[in-house]
């Protein structure tokens, strides 16, 4: 089958969202002939990748929004659309399914309605936002034959929603070959750390992430505290830590270092409010790093409170603090268990169920 790909963020952004398509596209190009439709930026096209004239969208950096004005002759030979955004490439996919007749799934990665305090706060026009992305999410849900969501938690809340088509829960999923235990001593040399105890979280600095958690807890922390990642967000919390000695921003890294990242550090910290999965969540239990996350969203779902690592209140600082004493004292157990745990989330099992899913579309 040839199956289109739209989406709204793609390389050279860095995201979950451009892995998963990632890494989705490179297996799933054994089984079929997979075509990407995305924003046009600093990036050159691979084979069957095609992208669109774009424009930054002014309240969120890194994210650009498409126009896809040829999308036709572009995907007039595709079997199946999959959708992974929300906006305007999302529109083009459901352009595309109806001009041609195909079937469409749409893959839920974000819940964007999290996110419209990037652009603005203020009364009534927040309101207003908010009830005009609200019906357009479901209309947009509605008219696709399947939904595949990473969580049972993000299932209900499309369903709380009023979305009434079939929502499969299929992880994400991670790369179980690449993610590891890898030694650590290259990357601590070259990053300078040295402390006995380190924790870190790496991502999307953005506010939904709430990294002012983990700052909030350096003088308490005997230790190294590392962030990596970059985002809109960033100057606000780098500003926040300026006083902090023992918090590292450590800029952006490559996939390579991003492993040797989660082998440097004992404990994964997430306090973020905004996940539909977590990824980097995965990735760190598959190196055998427990995570302590919010409880929030599908945090809830990702981490097995107790179990793969321990879940607090966002913003408490006292309870986060505990969480991880109790974290240091069970690691060696929680570590086997992420271990364990994580496996099911892979990406082969991801990858079988969705053929079954394209499958049962044609």
């Amino acid at each position: 089958m040839n199956i289109g790909i739209f989406t709204d963020t793609y390389f050279p952004q860095v995201n979950g969202v451009v892995y998963t398509i990632f890494e989705w596209k490179k297996r799933l190009q054994k089984f079929h002939d997979i075509y990407i439709y995305y924003p046009d930026s600093e990036y050159e096209p691979k084979k069957n990748e095609f992208p669109f004239r774009s424009y930054e969208f002014k309240f969120y950096k890194g994210y650009n929004i498409a126009f896809p004005t040829d999308i036709s002759e572009k995907a007039k030979n595709l079997d199946m659309v999959h959708i992974h955004g929300l906006f305007t490439m999302a529109m083009a996919g459901l352009y595309v399914s109806r001009k041609f007749r195909l079937p469409k799934i749409l893959t839920y990665h974000t819940p964007a309605d999290d996110y419209i305090n990037y652009i603005t706060r203020k009364e009534p026009f927040r309101t207003t936002l908010m009830k005009l992305y609200n019906f357009w999410e479901k209309r947009l849900l509605n008219s696709c034959d399947i939904i595949t969501a990473p969580s049972k938690t993000i299932k209900n809340r499309l369903i709380e929603k009023g979305v009434d088509k079939d929502i499969i829960i299929l992880s994400n999923g991670v790369d179980l070959d690449f993610f590891h235990y890898t030694n650590p001593e290259r990357f601590k040399e070259k990053y300078g750390i040295n402390a006995e105890r380190v924790i870190g979280f790496c991502g999307r600095f953005g506010y939904e992430k709430h990294l002012e958690d983990i700052i909030g807890i350096a003088d308490d922390f005997d230790g190294d505290i590392i962030m990596a990642g970059k985002g809109p967000a960033q100057d606000y919390y780098m500003n926040m830590a300026r006083e902090k000695k023992n918090v590292r921003f450590l800029g952006f890294l490559s996939r390579e270092e991003l492993r040797e990242f989660y082998s440097s550090i004992d404990l994964f910290i997430f306090p973020s409010t905004a996940e539909t999965q977590g990824l980097v969540a995965l990735e760190s239990m598959a190196c055998g790093v427990p995570v302590i996350g919010a409880n929030a969203l599908a945090l809830k779902d990702t981490i097995e409170d107790g179990k793969t690592g321990y879940l607090y209140e966002q913003g408490n600082i006292r309870e986060l603090k505990k969480m991880i004493d109790k974290a240091y004292k069970n690691r060696e157990v929680l570590s086997r268990n992420c271990l364990k745990s994580v496996k099911r989330h892979s990406m082969d099992n991801t990858i079988k169920r969705l053929l079954e899913i394209y499958e049962s579309l044609v």
